[in-house]
């Protein structure tokens, strides 16, 4: 036997124990993964995080899966990402659904500070405009 031999192979043999089971808990984490509005940066910086340690390949369906599992909650949001034309590399999935959300986020503000226009005077008369049906945020 070869001196130092069984000792080199033992730390090999950590090392391989240890990647494997840093893949694993990586993989197990990115199923748990879900995006939590309006923190779309968040999500995607995890996401990409964690498919590098699970050794996946971004641009890889299963990759894709996963990043739209994690919207499953969202299904407004999935909605809107499959109108046509629908994005199929994760690049183009990620800029547009950056692009919704940060929408989406710019409605809510604006809503959330438009001034209350129920009821105002015009001229002598006074006129009641009711909103349209608000959207639950």
């Amino acid at each position: 036997m070869y001196p130092g031999y069984g000792k080199n192979l033992n730390k090999h043999s950590k090392t391989k124990f240890v990647d494997s089971t840093h893949e694993l808990q990586a993989r197990n984490q990115l199923e748990q993964l879900k995006f939590k509005y309006p923190d779309i940066d968040e999500y995607i910086a995890n996401f990409e995080d964690l498919i590098v340690h699970a050794g996946y390949n971004l641009a890889s369906k299963e990759a894709i899966n996963l990043f739209l599992k994690g919207f499953s909650k969202n299904r407004n949001l999935l909605d809107k990402v499959f109108t046509l034309p629908v994005p199929t590399a994760y690049s183009a999935m990620k800029r547009h659904l950056i692009a919704i959300v940060k929408l989406m986020q710019l409605v809510n503000s604006i809503a959330q500070n438009a001034p209350d226009f129920q009821c105002f005077g015009n001229n002598n008369s006074q006129q009641c405009f009711q909103p349209r049906n608000p959207q639950p945020t």
